[in-house]
């Protein structure tokens, strides 16, 4: 059985917490102007999730082979971000875990706020 991405977040996110409170130096890093900053990451990695999560739906039951001409997602270019600036943001932030698991708790609250939004939204039946 596949792993969700929601489970791979909260697994990404507890090994962040434990590498973090292992850490001995959590002082706060100065971001390079060729690394996102923590808003524009977090926003690309809500993004890769949203992405990832549409295409597993197939909600226009195609056959796989047909999938990536209908579905067709690309958050790297959707946000502006090269391959090497992403990157290099992936570097920059694994070397500093505690910016990395700032940035995946905006991207779990993110998350949850459209999922609540979602939740929210209800269907009003037609009346005729």
């Amino acid at each position: 059985m596949a792993f969700s991405f929601f489970t791979k977040l909260l697994f990404s996110v507890t090994v962040l917490t434990v590498i973090t409170s292992c850490a001995k130096n959590n002082e706060e890093a100065n971001i390079p102007q060729s690394v996102l900053s923590e808003e524009q990451f977090a926003k690309l990695l809500v993004d890769f999730a949203l992405a990832e999560s549409t295409s597993n739906i197939n909600v226009k039951n195609l056959p796989a082979d047909k999938m990536d001409s209908v579905y067709n997602f690309d958050p790297l270019i959707d946000n502006h971000v090269s391959k090497s600036a992403y990157d290099s943001t992936i570097t920059f932030y694994s070397k500093h875990p505690a910016l990395y698991k700032r940035v995946y708790e905006n991207v779990l609250t993110e998350l949850s706020k459209m999922q609540v939004k979602k939740d929210s939204v209800k269907v009003d039946p037609v009346s005729k």
